[in-house]
């Protein structure tokens, strides 16, 4: 495996995909306002066309930038932020919707650093879909990453030690729902 010294930031920049590591697995990242980067994602991991990705964020401020945020969801980013609860949001920039093709969109701020910053120098969220073909188990390993998608730039780094995928909510209501239960411990209270 040969390393490739290119910046990930410019690979997003041009639309690109780039694989790097989270508290859990690889995730493979395009900006979310870059439809075609959108699209290319879809075609590399042959996901169906629709089927939802999250997002991860710098940080709040980013989060604010681009969704709406109520009081409940800003305590619940508060209390477990960086970490692994992914919030589904209503985006405030039409571009996210249209790239992404959903009305709401799971984000959440990673607790790994490397991650927080390249979404912080990429300006904007980038999606975190396991850096995997659609239906396979996700990966921590960087060499089989290279073995599956040869043309997908990878940024050095160690995944963390967890082994499930985030928590996924969504405040319905004042009520909320969690859709998907992982790494983080919600109790439906808390919100």
């Amino acid at each position: 495996m040969t390393r490739n010294i290119e910046n990930p930031n410019a690979r997003l920049d041009k639309g690109g995909i780039v694989a790097y590591p989270t508290e859990s697995f690889y995730a493979l990242g395009v900006k979310a306002t870059n439809p075609q980067a959108i699209k290319q994602l879809f075609h590399a991991k042959h996901r169906e066309k629709g089927k939802p990705i999250a997002l991860i964020a710098s940080d709040l401020k980013q989060v604010q930038r681009y969704f709406f945020v109520s009081g409940e969801e800003q305590a619940l980013m508060t209390r477990y932020w960086p970490g692994s609860l992914t919030i589904v949001l209503h985006p405030k920039k039409s571009i996210v919707t249209k790239a992404l093709g959903a009305r709401n969109i799971g984000v959440r701020v990673p607790n790994h650093a490397s991650a927080r910053r390249l979404a912080a120098r990429a300006g904007a969220p980038i999606t975190a879909t396991s850096a995997n073909m659609s239906g396979q188990a996700p990966t921590k390993s960087a060499r089989v990453i290279w073995r599956t998608f040869p043309d997908i730039l990878i940024v050095p780094g160690r995944c963390g030690r967890q082994h499930k995928p985030s928590t996924v909510v969504q405040i319905i209501k004042h009520k909320l729902i969690i859709h998907r239960q992982g790494a983080a411990h919600v109790h439906p209270l808390a919100a």
